[in-house]
């Protein structure tokens, strides 16, 4: 005499069935989320870790196109509190049409000149700031006495596109900014971002350069490309399984279809052997 499953036996073999048909539809979690998970190799972890030979920082030189802040003040003896008088707005306009930016505001010519007014054509091309501020204070001592000078690059950005939380330009305040703070203004990395291989297209002299860094190692610190540069473009690919993941959905759909079938088939069967 043949004995069928019962009630409790059935039910576990529908909870393995289950279990097994899932496992083969369901997300696996992509590995190396941890940054800079190369320390915990260090022999001083978990203690105080110190690296050395880390990459400089440099200023920023100026290009053509840039939009720079220039204000240029004096002192004024005959003012209520004989304070600093900002003479800028006499040194003409700034050519920078774009209300998004202040007045004092000064376009780069293609040849890497502004006009400042009274002080007259400036090259600034290829300069950082603070040399664009000593050239300018030079000039400006003609006409005015003991003059103090800013420059600041205005237009600093750099796009951010990819895994990230939100893309975009990403604007860069005070002209320093590494390959961290702009992820964490672009809303950090998905989960399915590469982490170890986010590129960087750095355009200079007219010429495009591409490379790939890995954050997930502290060495990052040492890279060239560590510090942003203006008009970086920074593009985080999805990983493998990512990929996979969006292009077959429809063959995610077929599978959820014939794994719901299965199950029904086994309910139908169950019952009929009872």
């Amino acid at each position: 005499m043949l004995h069928y499953p019962g009630r409790g036996a059935s039910a576990l073999c529908l909870i393995i069935f289950l279990s097994f048909v899932f496992s083969l539809t369901s997300c696996v979690a992509p590995k190396n989320y941890v940054y800079f998970n190369d320390l915990k190799k260090h022999p001083d972890y978990p203690g105080k870790i110190v690296l050395d030979s880390l990459i400089p920082y440099s200023d920023p030189k100026i290009e053509a196109n840039d939009i720079l802040s220039v204000t240029i003040e004096v002192y004024n003896p005959l003012s209520e509190r004989g304070s600093s008088v900002d003479v800028s707005g006499s040194a003409g306009s700034s050519g920078v049409q774009d209300a998004e930016y202040a007045a004092n505001s000064y376009q780069v010519d293609k040849d890497g000149y502004i006009e400042l007014g009274q002080v007259g054509f400036v090259k600034l091309l290829g300069l950082t700031t603070t040399e664009a501020r000593e050239l300018i204070k030079q000039k400006a001592k003609s006409f005015y006495k003991d003059p103090i000078v800013n420059v600041h690059i205005v237009n600093f950005e750099v796009t951010v596109l990819g895994e990230v939380g939100k893309v975009g330009a990403i604007k860069i305040k005070g002209e320093k900014a590494s390959i961290l703070d702009v992820l964490a203004l672009a809303g950090d990395l998905r989960p399915t971002a590469k982490r170890k291989e986010i590129l960087i297209a750095r355009t200079e002299n007219n010429t495009v350069t591409f490379a790939r860094i890995d954050i997930t190692t502290a060495d990052i610190y040492k890279s060239p490309y560590f510090y942003v540069k203006q008009r970086d473009l920074i593009y985080i690919e999805p990983t493998t399984y990512a990929r996979q993941n969006t292009d077959n959905s429809i063959l995610r759909a077929v599978s959820y279809f014939t794994a719901a079938t299965s199950i029904v088939s086994f309910l139908l069967f169950s019952r009929i052997i009872k």
